[in-house]
């Protein structure tokens, strides 16, 4: 296997996703303080995860993979990749997870199985409700309490980390309905329940909209609990970037729904973090 290989296997860009908002559980947790070794071992869990994850998705999911097109040339369906080192590697990278999660704190490597049984139950969702973008939303979203957790190992009381959990929730899952646009047709032959194979593009579109409302509701929701000048900037900006994808993305034009799934959202969840952080370190109220 090529190191270049697994990266594409994994997908390691995706990361961009989750990675800010667990980030933001941690600085809500930690404050102004600076724990370098566990913002290390927050890193190594958090691509760990995600790339278990992912590699979990390929491999329940090669039957399909194999008889789509659009696939044809993904690492395990083209043989780069084996199934035997895919299983391989998401040993290892549970592994590794599970590594980093004993050295952050007892709580989260107690907590560690259930992030391995989401990732687990995802992929097979897909061939049973079409509300698994929600589910997956979620599984992803709960990233910001574990960063919260790696720094204050007890369910916490503030509401900011709900909000959050519950716009990044939304988030994810409305982007995600329009990453599978381009597998609609290839999706109803082969039985695979998404929103858009339950009800059309037009008004798919218009569930992902929704969705995405209630992720900006619960963004303005925290404006209550963090007023500065930082927040409100980046809310600005999430707001139009949320927009944004909607406006670009035409179902017809492949370019435009992968440049409306990666392009906006890459930018999201640095956005908040920085904002965030700027709150707590320099709390310039409005």
């Amino acid at each position: 296997m090529k190191f270049s290989d697994i990266v594409d296997y994994i997908k390691l860009e995706h990361t961009v996703f989750d990675i800010p908002f667990i980030f933001t559980g941690y600085v809500i947790a930690a404050g102004v303080h600076i724990y370098a070794l566990k913002i290390l071992l927050i890193l190594i869990a958090a691509v760990s995860a995600r790339s278990a994850a992912m590699s979990l998705n390929r491999i329940l999911g090669l039957r399909y993979d194999r008889t789509n097109p659009r696939k044809k040339d993904w690492a395990l369906v083209s043989g780069k990749i084996k199934l035997r080192n895919a299983i391989y590697l998401t040993v290892f990278f549970i592994f590794i997870f599970e590594i980093s999660s004993y050295l952050l704190n007892t709580f989260v490597l107690l907590l560690s199985p259930v992030v391995i049984f989401l990732f687990l139950s995802d992929p097979i969702l897909k061939r049973y409700t079409v509300w698994r973008h929600l589910y997956m939303g979620s599984a992803i979203g709960i990233g910001v309490l574990a960063g919260y957790l790696s720094v204050i190992p007890s369910f916490p009381l503030n509401p900011p980390i709900y909000l959050i959990f519950l716009a990044t929730s939304f988030w994810i899952a409305g982007f995600d309905m329009i990453y599978v646009l381009p597998d609609i047709d290839y999706d109803k032959a082969n039985g695979l329940k998404t929103v858009m194979t339950r009800y059309g593009v037009h008004r798919g579109l218009e569930i992902s909209e929704i969705f995405h409302a209630i992720t900006l509701i619960s963004f303005y929701a925290l404006i209550f609990y963090y007023h500065t000048v930082w927040y409100f900037v980046a809310l600005v900006i999430i707001t139009f970037l949320v927009i944004y994808q909607h406006i670009i993305v035409n179902p017809s034009d492949l370019n435009s729904v992968r440049t409306s799934f990666f392009r906006p959202n890459s930018f999201i969840g640095f956005i908040f973090l920085v904002a965030i952080i700027l709150t707590v370190a320099i709390p310039i109220t409005i």
